[in-house]
């Protein structure tokens, strides 16, 4: 027993749990604090004699709703994931750990585009911070999906069905940046099409995903 201490065999289930639970209850605590730094833009401008400038808060706004809803998103995936895991390893906590980084950096680039309002270079930083994010959120599920980590009853279908539905934001976001030459509103007004594209890569998803359990059914059964 003491030998198999030496080497670092787990003997305790509880520490197992323990440690899964502290990294879901780390990355919630994350996207909190990244959701709540997101509201420090939002300042009242005012004018010489003392007016309230809306006009110019309302790219602020615009900039908080959207990296509101795309970090919402984020924890959703997020959520969806560690959902269907039962334990962690180093690995997936190493890359947890750079996916969170990314979704706090988001508030840079929000601040950027909320301050140079369809500017199509900020346009283009904003769009790709979001895409490397929603890379970093593929790699994540990449690295989680295996047969050790998930619950019973996950299957290789319903991995697909994850990855492919984190392939949404990158997509949208990344496809946007072809259009920032010719309107650089139009490519912002892409990112309102993110909800559509992730319903059809999770169908995707789902239907390719169902035919991956059917031939591990059947490999299983010959």
């Amino acid at each position: 027993m003491a030998r198999g201490a030496q080497h670092g065999a787990v003997t305790d289930p509880h520490d197992k749990d323990l440690g899964f639970e502290r990294l879901v209850f780390f990355s919630d605590a994350i996207f909190a604090i990244a959701i709540t730094i997101l509201v420090l833009d939002l300042k009242l401008q005012v004018g010489s004699h003392g007016e309230i400038l809306l006009g110019k808060l309302i790219p602020k706004l615009v900039g908080f709703v959207v990296s509101f809803g795309v970090t919402g998103l984020y924890w959703l995936a997020h959520h969806r994931l560690f959902k269907t895991l039962r334990s962690e390893s180093s690995t997936l906590r190493v890359v947890n750990l750079v996916f969170l980084a990314s979704v706090v950096f988001l508030a840079f680039p929000t601040s950027v585009i909320s301050e140079y309002v369809a500017v199509p270079w900020a346009v283009i930083f904003y769009a790709l911070s979001v895409t490397s994010t929603g890379l970093l959120m593929a790699i994540l599920i990449l690295v989680a999906r295996h047969s050790e980590m998930m619950r019973p009853g996950e299957t290789k279908g319903g991995t697909w069905v994850l990855f492919l539905r984190s392939l949404g934001p990158p997509l949208v976001f990344s496809a946007s940046c072809l259009w920032v030459d010719q309107d650089p509103t139009v490519a912002m007004l892409l990112w309102i099409t993110l909800p559509v594209v992730i319903r059809v890569l999770h169908f995707a998803g789902a239907q390719i995903g169902k035919r991956v359990d059917r031939r591990a059914v059947s490999a299983r059964s010959d």
